[in-house]
């Protein structure tokens, strides 16, 4: 008898603590949970469902202002544009590709064309973050509407008509898109302490007179302002915008490199600061989904760096008074292929 009411008495005993245990994870759990909804919940959200569409007058209108004069009796250009069967990204390929926009809004305007747009491209089987600026001229189909510079498509129809003329051009899937405009990029960057960048004597001497200070040629810290001024340089380069886009991407390069190898409470408290200047589409469950895919990637992560159109698929033309770029796309599709699924030898 006295056997029995013992083992009964552990028996409790053991129930009393795993209950305890149970409650004191099941405590843990919540906070967590709490604690990242709270996080989250700081980000602008943008329901992809409510978007509203310009016109084509509305598109037509925008472009005049950049159009340039030519001459009323000069041919037509015609670009046709194929079918394809590329597919990059998608459910089960181990690709998250999420769409970084930059915007420039002037005052008044709730949507402008994207200045920048690079697509940051997750393979997950190789380890490979592959970073791809596509230039803001580059002509392209718009799904509903007339062929045009690939940034109408954001003014037309924000984010998912931008994801539209992606896939319908060269077959990306994006997962996510991820906006900021080049104001709350400055402080961004301030907030991560400044970004090291390897600066040219030219791109050094025209960030002191823009914005001040004292750089010089090499390695240098740049703060927010300093690096926005960088990323947007333009005049330097013959080729503009190409050189400029290169600029955006090795900022990007940088920022992940100064943190690739953070731990989890200080990334966590980085974007305590950072996702109330970040507007984006994903929702709260996708992106704790991708942050515990990704996360451990991030320490050994291989950073590729391209562009679209590439060099030597591309040639400059006049459409209805538009300065454009009009690509080989089945060369660049094959380029992004290769680089992002990692096919390429």
């Amino acid at each position: 008898m006295k056997q029995k009411k013992k083992r009964g008495s552990l028996l409790r005993g053991f129930m009393r603590f795993v209950c305890t245990v149970l409650g004191i994870i099941l405590a843990l759990m919540i906070a967590v949970t709490v604690y990242f909804q709270s996080l989250l919940g700081q980000i602008n959200y943008i329901d992809p469902e409510d978007v509203t569409l310009l016109s084509q007058e509305e598109v037509d209108a925008l472009d005049a202002a950049d159009t340039i004069a030519v001459n009323p009796d000069a041919p037509t250009e015609a670009v046709e544009f194929e079918d394809h069967d590329t597919t990059i990204g998608g459910k089960r390929s181990g690709i998250i590709n999420i769409l970084l926009i930059g915007q420039d809004r002037r005052p008044g305007e709730a949507r402008a064309r994207s200045d920048s747009m690079i697509l940051c491209s997750f393979n997950k089987n190789t380890k490979t973050l592959t970073l791809t600026s596509f230039l803001r001229d580059l002509y392209v189909q718009i799904p509903g509407y007339q062929d045009n510079r690939i940034n109408s498509a954001y003014a037309a129809g924000g984010m998912t008509l931008l994801n539209d003329t992606l896939e319908t051009n060269f077959g990306i899937q994006v997962d996510g898109n991820v906006e900021v405009d080049f104001s709350q990029f400055a402080q961004i960057v301030d907030l991560m302490g400044g970004v090291t960048i390897e600066l040219r004597q030219d791109e050094a001497d025209l960030i002191n007179k823009d914005v001040g200070g004292s750089l010089t040629a090499g390695s240098c810290l740049l703060n927010g302002e300093q690096a926005l001024t960088y990323a947007r340089i333009r005049k330097l380069d013959a080729d503009g915008d190409f050189s400029r886009t290169s600029r955006q991407r090795k900022v990007i390069d940088a920022m992940i490199g100064a943190y690739k190898d953070s731990s989890l409470t200080t990334l966590l408290k980085l974007l305590d600061q950072v996702l109330p200047m970040v507007t984006t589409d994903i929702k709260n469950t996708r992106l704790v989904a991708y942050a515990l895919e990704l996360f451990p990637m991030l320490s050994d992560i291989t950073i590729v760096s391209q562009r679209i159109p590439a060099d030597g698929t591309y040639s400059g033309q006049t459409i209805r008074g538009m300065s454009v770029l009009v690509a080989d796309m089945e060369a660049n599709r094959e380029i992004l292929s290769d680089t992002i699924l990692g096919t390429s030898e």
